[in-house]
């Protein structure tokens, strides 16, 4: 009977622990000259950019979710981290984007269509 309620009480621990434990940092490539949208479970706050010749990011929400999504602007191949606080608590994220003409763009992104100006090309 301790064996068992020994093994029931490390197994609810582990559970419990894993629950609590950080998700891994998200890594995004995308290509350059493009816009993409991400989106995201709580409405970001506060967001940083460590390198903005890279990408611009901005946000974007509503009145009636909680949910929110990231507009992803980028300029040039590089790296950038991307910091944005969210929820109640304030929780920070961090998104490393790679900006690479050469990798695949990633599947949890939608990208958009730019209008070009015309009268460059003339």
């Amino acid at each position: 009977m301790k064996k068992l309620l020994t093994l029931f009480l490390m197994l609810f621990l582990q559970n419990s622990v894993q629950v609590f434990a950080l998700e891994p940092q998200k890594t995004l490539n995308l290509h350059s000259g493009n816009v993409y949208v991400m989106s995201i479970d709580s409405r970001p706050k506060s967001i940083e950019v460590t390198n903005p010749a890279v990408v611009e990011v901005t946000s974007t929400s509503d009145s009636f979710t909680q949910t929110g999504q990231l507009v992803f602007n980028t300029l040039q191949e590089g790296i950038s981290y991307v910091t944005y606080k969210h929820g109640r608590n304030n929780f920070s994220s961090t998104i490393k984007v790679l900006v690479d003409n050469h990798q695949a763009v990633d599947a949890s992104v939608i990208e958009l269509d730019i209008i070009k100006d015309v009268t460059k090309d003339k």
